[in-house]
């Protein structure tokens, strides 16, 4: 058996909890500890292969992620803006950690962020509408 670093042991084992609480806040915390792990190996990795399996081992968890994202995105009404923040959390650790997302999962989330927004602004008055127009109007001149 391939000599596997202990932190990609370790990493693999938070990992295993975060996939087991993902939609929870517990889980984004063993995520939070799990993800500098597995940048840890690849930056000191003396292999090429060690490297790509905590690659392939991040981008993995990524692809579980999106597909919770998927989910909730096929349900009738969009989720609570807490539940959306903290998909963005997870997402935002991924990067944090050096591990870009890829354009599929991004778009996810993105798609994810306008169904909420979408159903928010739908529920609006006119004017609370228009104040909002006006708002980022004054946002995209600065």
């Amino acid at each position: 058996m391939a000599y596997e670093p202990r932190e990609l042991t370790e990493a693999r084992e938070l990992l295993g909890k975060f996939e087991a609480e993902m939609s929870r806040p517990k889980g984004l915390v063993h995520l939070s500890e799990a993800l500098p792990l597995l940048a840890d190996v690849c930056a000191a990795a003396e292999s090429e292969r060690t490297t790509q399996v905590a690659s392939n081992i991040a981008l993995a968890y990524v692809r579980k992620v999106q597909t919770e994202v998927e989910h909730l995105m096929r349900q009738e009404s969009p989720p609570h803006w807490e539940i959306v923040c903290h998909w963005q959390k997870v997402f935002a650790e991924f990067e944090r950690s050096g591990f870009a997302l890829p354009a599929e999962t991004a778009e996810a989330l993105s798609k994810l962020l306008m169904k909420k927004w979408r159903k928010d602004i739908s529920l609006m008055s006119a004017s609370e509408r228009q104040e909002l127009l006006e708002k980022l109007q004054a946002m995209g001149s600065k």
